[in-house]
């Protein structure tokens, strides 16, 4: 069987540890006795009780040094699967990677450590209705830290149970408080980043005789995402890199097109090598597009479904090599991401140096060097991101707060604590002022029997071509329809076919028409009124004519292709979608169901989040019903799902 490395800890696993550092780095391996050049005193390693015989926690020799002396050769030590080799003060061994200990008294494999374990939420709120009754619901994951998913029948198996705590008070406590998990089901988004540089593909002259294989492999990667019958989606994109970052095919669940996509950089793969320029590694911008691309989708589907599917993103980095070109990783963004995030290191120069793939790679880091390594990791990833989805939990709960902000913790009770817990907040003044609105268990049981969307317990989803209002679905609309006003956002009017004038949905100006300079009011992404004319706009070129403001350009997005160079003028890009560089104001149009939030396009947000215009509430709705002004609720939406995943 070939072997899979995944990413390295920093030191062999060898000597003892006690059971409580499971999780934690082992200790460096005993120099010879000092003076004598002999080896260590004999030693019998590898128990599973942790006492003076030896350890669970990843402690190995890979021998047995009362017959076998001390190995100062890797050849002398055989490591599988989950282990590799190591050589230290002149010693072989194997070592576990992170979250990983040895299977055996001696063993060489190491397998998943099931006593470190760890909690993250999957969106970046607390779920509770404005207006409603005191029910939260919380969606997160749980993990083991090898990064592989803690199933439900994990959790019973170990007799572990969740445990909520509410401003630090355990939920349990509280006999006003009642809470169940709800069984919902969960689709996945996944993104392919996969390197296309020379060293992969080859060139011309030296075409790389090991693509076809690859290219191979990543076929049955896909097709093996494909979610069967009952089962909820998997949505799949690629991203190709070299010396850029490109979008190859946006996410789908065609599944054909996909494979005959990949097929392609095998059959032309100089064409793929030109689309990156091939002369470069631009792996950590890749893996931020990477992680905002899939962060985007998962929010546009939040978005036109108000809150009625649950979904879990990943990110897959596949590269032969390391940055060279004088990038950054974004060490914050990998840390923070409500996406897994895993890493495939495909060639022997990885292994050499695989700290930046560790960096990357937070939920699994792999190390393929040879081609017969390649089906096997990729199987390992397969499965990883199949059981995502079933290791996601919405749990609800009925809370007797009634003022203020409110922290909640969730955790596991039992034998195996957490080594982290995932929290959230709340606004418990949000919540119905109706002493007859009140929560119970039923309330998670049946709530969606009356709404087809939207909800707090993840009700479901509408038509392609439709969109949840907050509780019904509907065909986008517009603030006219709605009842309310646009505030300027063009967005809110889009459904059908008119710009925001003033306060009002209005028809746009056409090519030649006469139009104000002030209101810009011809059509967008057509005509620039520039001189009390609607004259055509700009085509997207990184290095064409300069512009100066958003509505020059066909993409809206007026900035400049690097703005750490001074000298570079502003210039039309490709439009700016949900987590993109927005620029100064009146340079970008954000894509809708999102705003420029300063610097980069955010998501709309939800009810009573503070906002200064309405394009910054996925109601639509900014206003002041007291003093300040929020986001309020809804009965419109503005867009719908093939809008952003025509399939």
């Amino acid at each position: 069987m070939p072997m899979i490395i995944p990413r390295l800890t920093r030191s062999l696993a060898w000597g003892l540890l006690p059971a409580v550092l499971a999780c934690q780095e082992p200790v460096v391996p005993p120099s010879p006795v000092s003076g004598t050049g002999d080896p260590p005193p004999p030693t019998t390693l590898g128990t599973a009780d942790g006492t003076a015989d030896g350890t669970a926690d990843g402690t190995v020799t890979g021998f047995d040094t009362e017959t076998a002396g001390v190995p100062t050769s890797c050849d002398d030590v055989v490591c599988q699967d989950n282990a590799g080799c190591l050589i230290e003060n002149g010693i072989a061994g194997c070592y576990c990677d992170e979250g990983y200990v040895l299977d055996e008294e001696g063993g060489t494999t190491c397998v998943v450590d099931e006593t470190c374990i760890e909690l993250r939420f999957l969106e970046d709120h607390c779920r509770y209705l404005v207006g409603g009754p005191p029910a939260i619901t919380l969606f997160f994951a749980v993990d083991y830290c090898a990064g592989t998913a803690v199933l439900p029948e994990d959790l019973e198996a170990k007799g572990l149970v969740f445990d909520v705590f509410e401003n630090g008070v355990d939920i349990d406590n509280n006999p006003e408080s009642s809470y169940t998990v709800i069984p919902k089901d969960v689709e996945s988004y996944v993104t392919l980043v996969l390197d296309v540089s020379d060293s992969v593909t080859g060139t011309e002259d030296a075409p790389d005789p090991d693509l076809p294989l690859l290219v191979g492999e990543l076929r049955d990667l896909v097709q093996e995402l494909e979610a069967g019958p009952g089962e909820p989606d998997v949505y799949v994109s690629i991203y190709l890199f070299g010396r850029f970052v490109v979008e190859y095919v946006p996410f789908t669940l065609d599944y054909a097109e996909l494979d005959a996509s990949i097929a392609a950089i095998e059959a032309d793969p100089i064409a793929i090598n030109t689309l990156v320029n091939g002369d470069g590694t631009r792996l950590y911008d890749a893996v931020a597009t990477g992680i905002h691309r899939t962060q985007r989708i998962r929010d546009l589907r939040d978005a036109v479904t108000w809150g009625g599917v649950l979904s879990t993103g990943t990110v897959v980095v596949i590269t032969d090599g390391l940055e060279s070109t004088n990038g950054t990783l974004d060490t914050a963004l990998v840390q923070n991401t409500l996406n897994q995030v895993i890493s495939i290191g495909i060639s022997p120069e990885v292994t050499e140096n695989d700290e930046a793939l560790r960096e990357i790679g937070r939920d699994g880091s792999f190390l393929a060097p040879m081609p017969e390594d390649w089906a096997p990791t990729f199987d390992q990833v397969v499965s990883r991101v199949k059981e995502y989805p079933q290791r996601a939990y919405l749990f609800g709960y009925c809370t007797s707060a009634a003022q203020d902000i409110a922290d909640v913790e969730v955790s596991l009770l039992g034998e195996v604590l957490p080594v982290k817990t995932a929290t959230c907040q709340f606004d418990a003044s949000a919540f119905s002022v109706d002493p007859e609105v009140t929560c119970s268990l039923a309330l998670f049981e049946t709530e969606c029997d009356e709404q087809p969307c939207g909800g707090l317990t993840a009700c479901g989803t509408c038509a392609d071509d439709e969109c949840c209002d907050g509780t019904r679905c509907e065909a986008p609309t517009d603030v006219n329809t709605a009842g309310y006003t646009c505030d300027g956002a063009d967005q809110l009017c889009h459904a059908s076919g008119q710009i925001c004038v003033g306060t009002t949905c209005q028809d746009p100006g056409g090519l030649g028409d006469a139009c104000d300079v002030d209101e810009q009011d011809c059509e967008p992404g057509v005509g620039d009124c520039a001189i009390g004319m609607c004259m055509p706009t700009l085509p997207v070129d990184p290095s064409g004519d300069n512009c100066n403001h958003a509505e020059q350009c066909e993409s809206l997005n007026c900035r400049s292709a690097n703005p750490d160079n001074e000298f570079l003028l502003p210039t039309c890009l490709p439009p700016a979608l949900v987590h993109d560089a927005c620029g100064s104001p009146g340079y970008t149009v954000c894509e809708a169901g999102s705003y420029c939030g300063g610097s980069t396009c955010e998501p709309a947000q939800f009810p009573l989040s503070t906002c200064s215009t309405a394009d910054e509430c996925r109601s639509g709705r900014c206003e002041a019903p007291v003093s300040s002004k929020v986001c309020l609720g809804s009965s419109a939406c503005f867009w719908s799902w093939d809008e952003k995943v025509p399939n």
